[in-house]
């Protein structure tokens, strides 16, 4: 809710300002030309000219509704547009015609007095009229703008991906060759986990060129990556992890490798070789909604583990680009534990 509250601040005064520019240049320099040609037709009260400056200021009363109006139109489309039916979104749009032109009345009580009772209709329209239309054009001008983002954020991604990475099929290859090798030396556990390991990586550099991949691909690669932590780790009873996948058949699809950076920081951040330690992973699938919760204790005295969060900044982003008004992120750190709730609503 916060949030919400200081998005519709900061966009109401970023949309009143550019209106308040337009409005006086549109009203001022009509005002000034007629001055510049054929002089001053508007005096003060002691026979002075009206200057520009005072010609501007008198039109504060109308910008207090002008700011009612953007006010109420931020907030439709905040917290009105997509959030529920389009019957809802055109009433809140009319609803702010209405306020705006009550507060019109208010300041001028005889505005629409020489021109009948029905003359009021004409604003309230206009007004919700425009509210529509900027709701509207703001949302394709931002869908635009994201689509354009994450273009380049994935081929700037795809690029140093290329960069970084040996070839494909020597990195198969080779694996392939432990894998025989681990067989012939009798050790299942070790090519299981080079086969694992073979799997995530054709579904690393698969995902890395797609915007959407199935979710049972992404819930199966998850799975593959908490088999080798619990590979990696020592059995000890110091060390806990807990995991719950659960998913209906549907087919869903998802942004890929989204949940990994959060299921790697519990690992990173929660698990020691020598104090006791816990990660629990829950992830829901319930028709198009999923819920992820991810928790770890925060391992004390210990030295800090390099890295600067880039993997949940960049996630975010993704997130913010894909699913704008789709999802919802919360952690609380408690200092001994850190704890990621995480709500995504998925796409057919």
């Amino acid at each position: 809710m916060l949030t919400g509250l200081k998005k519709l601040l900061i966009n109401w005064i970023a949309h009143f300002v550019m209106m308040w520019i337009a409005i006086t240049a549109f009203t001022l320099i009509p005002y000034l030309y007629h001055v510049h040609m054929w002089g001053n037709y508007i005096v003060n009260t002691d026979g002075t000219p009206v200057s520009g400056w005072q010609y501007a200021t008198n039109l504060r009363s109308d910008l207090f509704v002008v700011a009612l109006c953007i006010l109420l139109t931020e907030a439709v489309r905040i917290f009105l547009f997509k959030k529920y039916h389009f019957i809802v979104f055109i009433g809140g749009c009319l609803l702010t015609g209405m306020i705006s032109c009550a507060g019109i009345i208010y300041l001028r009580p005889n505005v629409f007095k020489q021109q009948g009772k029905l003359s009021a209709i004409e604003p309230i329209l206009y007004i919700a009229v425009y509210a529509f239309i900027y709701v509207i054009v703001r949302d394709y001008y931002l869908q635009y703008k994201n689509r354009k983002l994450y273009r380049i954020q994935q081929s700037e991604n795809e690029l140093h991906a290329l960069k970084a990475q040996l070839n494909p099929h020597f990195l198969f290859n080779a694996l392939n060759y432990l894998y025989g090798t681990a067989l012939k030396e009798n050790a299942p556990d070790t090519a299981h986990g080079i086969d694992i390991m073979s799997d995530m990586m054709r579904y690393t550099i698969h995902g890395m060129h797609e915007n959407f991949v199935q979710l049972q691909d992404e819930l199966k690669f998850m799975e593959n990556y908490l088999r080798l932590q619990q590979v990696r780790l020592p059995a000890k009873e110091s060390i806990k992890i807990n995991k719950q996948i659960v998913s209906d058949d549907h087919k869903q699809k998802i942004a890929p490798l989204l949940l990994l950076p959060f299921i790697e920081n519990a690992f990173k951040y929660g698990i020691s070789m020598d104090a006791q330690c816990e990660v629990q992973i829950k992830i829901v699938v319930v028709e198009n909604e999923l819920q992820m919760e991810v928790f770890n204790t925060i391992v004390q005295n210990r030295a800090e583990v390099g890295g600067n969060n880039t993997g949940i900044k960049n996630t975010i982003k993704r997130l913010d680009l894909l699913y704008p008004d789709s999802y919802r992120l919360d952690h609380k750190n408690t200092g001994l534990d850190y704890k990621v709730s995480f709500w995504l609503k998925l796409s057919s």
